[in-house]
């Protein structure tokens, strides 16, 4: 959870000028970029190519897709078709989408609730990248009352459970406890992505997650995209073997890298390892240490 300070900075204070670090502003772009390729591939693809925050378990099994993402998914739709004289409409209806996800999330399940980050990751994405908006100051001030109140929402689904009690003792998880609780601990992350590059772009200092040292790192692509649970386990039980020593890649040791050196054998094989998703985080440590 962002701190005191850092509420009273974004609703309090005059936004400043963008951060002047060319390398830092062009990995806010490039991670902006990323961010509206995945409403984009919602909005093309629907529920059958997910971007990496949605895993594929969410949206299977006895149940339809939960209703926030299914929302979610007409907007994005209509937000990717939409011209010069409908952007009006689409922005106050994903305004309005948004607003009615902070007020109903309090009353939802962890399924609802996890979906409903997500619709927020994707509805937020579009309306602060997506809709050439003019970033006046009446603007940035609504933009900065929103990701606030994200916040309670990504504390809210924090709080269900970001951590296996078999991440922790290295062993065999369950495929669907982990595809859940990997998908919580992405789409938290997907919005640190978010919140760090509105800082750049917008004049605000920028979000550190510092506080999220002890959870894993973004977790290998082959695991994160198996299709079958046999075949899961199977990749999961070598995936321990590989890390068998020191455990599974925290993000603390990837926020300790020093600039200056060439990577130890850890992040490199974490690095060998991950999906597009673990390079954004990359990026961004990067341009932090320039």
């Amino acid at each position: 959870m962002p701190s005191e300070e850092r509420r009273r900075v974004l609703l309090g204070a005059a936004p400043g000028t963008p951060n002047s670090s060319s390398v830092a502003m062009h990995t806010a772009n490039f991670v902006i970029r990323v961010l509206k390729s995945w409403a984009r591939l919602v909005a093309t693809h629907q529920v059958f190519k997910l971007p990496p925050f949605i895993h594929r378990l969410q949206l299977s099994g006895d149940s339809s897709t939960p209703a926030p993402l299914a929302n979610c998914f007409t907007l994005v739709k209509m937000w990717s078709e939409h011209t010069q004289g409908s952007m009006g409409l689409v922005e106050s209806t994903v305004l309005l989408e948004i607003q009615r996800l902070l007020r109903e999330y309090v009353s939802y399940n962890e399924t609802e609730l996890l979906a409903g980050l997500q619709s927020l990751l994707l509805l937020l994405t579009i309306l602060l990248f997506g809709l050439n908006r003019t970033g006046s100051d009446k603007a940035q001030t609504i933009e900065a009352e929103l990701i606030v109140k994200v916040w309670d929402v990504k504390s809210s689904v924090a709080g269900t459970g970001i951590l296996l009690d078999e991440e922790q003792s290295h062993v065999l998880p369950t495929w669907r406890e982990w595809a859940l609780v990997s998908a919580k601990r992405r789409t938290i992350q997907a919005l640190h992505h978010l919140e760090w590059a509105w800082s750049l772009v917008r004049g605000y200092p920028v979000l550190t997650c510092f506080e999220l040292g002890p959870l894993p790192a973004p977790t290998a692509g082959y695991l994160w995209n198996e299709n079958e649970e046999l075949q899961w386990k199977q990749s999961y039980t070598r995936w321990l073997d590989v890390w068998k020593i020191g455990g599974g890649y925290k993000l603390g040791e990837l926020f300790n890298i020093d600039p200056g050196d060439d990577l130890n054998s850890r992040t490199e094989m974490w690095l060998a390892e991950v999906d597009e998703f673990g390079m954004v985080l990359m990026a961004e440590l990067n341009s932090i240490d320039a």
